[in-house]
């Protein structure tokens, strides 16, 4: 680098620190940053048992019998959902759920204990609340499990006043048994597959609508050209260099709290990483950059201040869905597929969960890092832009 350039980073870094101390532009990035520690408190709070627990059933119990309290019971005793009621009418409970009172609910119909004990096959009936997608599916599986286990329980009576041995019985009741092992996560936690993506998406979209803001903030007053000057990279490396660095450190700490481990500090969440540090760190870093030059770029092309800011938040939103951390991209259709690829935060998403979940190094992950610094080139993109006359327009 020339000695004119490095003066004009300089000069440009000078500024904006000068911006954040004295010219209320520090607000802004506390503001942020306050948001993004919200975040992992938010989650990682709302999600400390790894999924949600005790989630709020009832039961519409129309027998009475002593098979419907076993049930009611043994529902209750589940780790995943709570009895909060027991209904006598189908009515009750579906004004229930409509209230958001419950999730789900069992109906268990008249005659059933009678229908158990004369060889008929009784009916359980199951309602959950699928606008809520994960409460509603996990309070429709403990039900539907408890469900199976009391269909095998009567069986296993049944058969036992016929004579039958116990191994004959579990062989008809259950012919072929299940083992089943959860690689990298044998406690079934949903903490490392959904933290640490959203988490590092949240520090990313924070970036992102930062970014757009401060360069409209800047056409906006009208310093576009006084702070652009007539090399406008290295002023620009030099107003976002502040903000790089900080991010990036909240970003590694971040890290820190998703995968540090140790008893005597709590807030230490102890996810599994088989692989380094530093390369979930590094690519951290480049999430940051990617998403500086993201948003670089559509301050560029977008001149209005407004309209661009709002179509960052769009963007960074729509990165959650197609990162591929809720939905595998795999899935999706072809035009989806290739739509995923302009998002800093899929990249992401591949290149950490095969080294936390694999311990795969760089080489594994060489695809992942030259997509983010593909990224790099939307921000000379947008530098070209901003210095374009068309961009410029204000009241010099």
């Amino acid at each position: 680098m020339s000695e004119e350039p490095k003066s004009i980073f300089a000069q440009a870094l000078k500024r904006e620190i000068k911006r954040l101390l004295y010219q209320g532009q520090a607000r802004y990035l506390l503001l942020t940053s306050l948001g993004i520690v919200f975040c992992y408190v938010f989650f990682l709070t709302l999600m400390a048992e790894g999924q949600p627990e005790r989630l709020p059933i009832a039961i519409v119990d129309r027998d009475g019998s002593y098979l419907s309290r076993r049930l009611c019971h043994e529902i209750n005793a589940m780790q995943g959902v709570q009895v909060v009621a027991v209904y006598n009418s189908h009515a009750s409970a579906r004004k229930a759920m409509q209230r958001q009172e419950i999730y789900a609910f069992l109906e268990i119909p008249k005659g059933t204990y009678n229908d158990v004990l004369s060889f008929t096959r009784p009916h359980l009936a199951l309602y959950s609340n699928n606008a809520y997608l994960l409460s509603g599916a996990l309070s429709y599986r403990s039900l539907a499990t408890i469900s199976k286990l009391a269909s095998g329980a009567v069986q296993r009576e049944v058969l036992r006043k016929k004579g039958y041995d116990e191994n004959r019985i579990m062989g008809l009741i259950q012919p072929i048994e299940l083992d089943t092992h959860l690689i990298s996560n044998p406690t079934a936690n949903y903490q490392p597959y959904v933290l640490t993506t959203m988490l590092p998406g949240m520090l990313g979209l924070s970036v992102l609508l930062l970014t757009v803001y401060m360069i409209g903030k800047e056409r906006k007053d009208g310093t576009l050209r006084q702070w652009l000057g007539h090399n406008a990279l290295p002023a620009l490396l030099g107003k976002l260099a502040p903000y790089t660095l900080w991010f990036a450190t909240l970003g590694v700490l971040g890290n820190i709290v998703l995968f540090g481990r140790s008893e005597e500090v709590a807030f230490l969440c102890g996810f599994e990483l088989h692989g380094s540090f530093v390369l979930v760190a590094l690519f951290t870093l480049l999430l940051v950059t990617a998403m500086q030059a993201t948003g670089v770029f559509l301050a560029g092309i977008i001149p209005d201040a407004h309209l661009s800011t709002c179509f960052a938040a769009i963007y960074g939103t729509l990165a959650f869905t197609m990162s591929g951390f809720s939905y595998p991209v795999d899935n999706m259709p072809g035009a989806l597929q290739a739509l995923a690829q302009i998002f800093p935060l899929r990249h992401y998403y591949m290149a950490v969960s095969r080294i936390t979940l694999f311990g795969c190094g760089l080489s594994m992950c060489w695809v992942q890092v030259c997509a983010l610094l593909l990224f790099l080139l939307t921000g000379l993109v947008g530098t070209w832009r901003l210095t374009d006359s068309k961009t410029t327009y204000q009241q010099q």
